[in-house]
C-alpha cells in the first residue's frame, strides 16, 4: 500500500475522532463539512449586522499567516490530540507518521541533514485535517463576549465590537495581543505587512473612524475601502 493511501488513511481516521467527538470549534470553516466560502460570507454578514442594529463600532481585523501549511508544528498537534483523550493507538499513528523525518540538501561538495518537526504542505493529504487540530486551539481562547474569531483554514478573521471607537480599538488591540502569545506558543508567525483593519459603522455623526492596532507592536493597515470583501 502507497505511503499517500496510509497518509490519507491516517488523517481521515483522526478527522472523524474530532468530528465525532465534536472537537472542532463551529467557527473554522475551511476544510470542514458542509461549510464553505459562502457559509463563512454569511456569519461574518450576520456578525456585522447584529452590531450594526445595535449602533456598535465595529472593528473587523484580517490576519495572515507567514507560510501557511508549512507552519504547521506536528508537536502542538499531538499534545492537542492527547490533551482531547485521542485513543492511544491512534494517538501512537500521528506520533509515529511524524517521526524521523528530516530535510536534506545536496551539493556537489556539501550534504547537510537536519531534523524538522514542522510543515504540512499544500497539496499533501494530512496538510489540511492537521493544519484545522492545531488552528482549533486558537479559536478556542478566551475572548471578550463580543468578540467572534472566524477561521477559513489559515485565514483569520478578528472581529469586535464596542459604543465607541476608543472602546472598539482597545478591544482589538486586547484580542490581538492574545492571538500573539498563542502564535508565539505555537511557533506561528503572522504577517503584519499583509494584515489588514477595517471600520464598520453606521453612524451620520462627524467622528474619526481613524484606529491604531497593533500586531507584535507593528501597526496594521487601516483600510478606508466601503468593500469588506478587500479585507476577507
Amino acid at each position: 500500500m502507497g505511503g499517500k493511501v496510509l497518509e490519507k488513511i491516517l488523517i481521515n481516521i483522526i478527522v472523524h475522532y474530532v468530528y465525532t467527538n465534536n472537537l472542532m470549534n463551529q467557527n473554522q470553516f475551511g476544510f470542514t463539512p458542509n461549510k464553505n466560502a459562502i457559509v463563512v460570507a454569511r456569519a461574518v454578514k450576520k456578525y456585522i449586522e447584529e452590531g450594526l442594529r445595535e449602533r456598535h463600532i465595529i472593528i473587523l481585523a484580517s490576519l495572515d499567516v507567514k507560510g501557511g501549511f508549512d507552519a504547521t508544528w506536528w508537536p502542538k498537534i499531538l499534545k492537542t490530540l492527547k490533551e482531547s483523550q485521542c485513543p492511544k493507538k491512534l494517538y501512537n499513528l500521528a506520533k509515529s507518521y511524524f517521526s524521523e523525518r528530516t530535510a536534506t540538501f545536496s551539493t556537489n561538495s556539501t550534504h547537510v541533514e537536519k531534523d524538522v518537526s514542522k510543515g504540512c504542505p499544500q497539496g499533501s493529504c494530512c496538510g489540511p485535517g492537521f493544519w484545522n487540530i492545531q488552528y482549533n486551539t486558537l479559536l478556542n481562547l478566551e475572548f471578550g463576549k463580543r468578540t467572534k474569531a472566524i477561521a477559513f483554514a489559515d485565514d483569520l478573521l478578528i472581529a469586535v465590537r464596542a459604543e465607541n471607537v476608543r472602546e472598539a480599538e482597545n478591544f482589538a488591540n486586547i484580542e490581538i495581543n492574545r492571538i500573539s502569545k498563542w502564535a508565539e506558543d505555537n511557533k506561528i508567525t503572522f504577517n503584519e505587512q499583509k494584515s489588514k483593519v477595517m471600520v464598520v459603522t453606521r453612524r451620520k455623526r462627524k467622528e474619526s473612524t481613524d484606529v491604531s492596532i497593533y500586531f507584535n507592536n507593528k501597526p496594521l493597515e487601516q483600510l478606508t475601502t466601503s468593500n469588506i470583501w478587500e479585507l476577507l
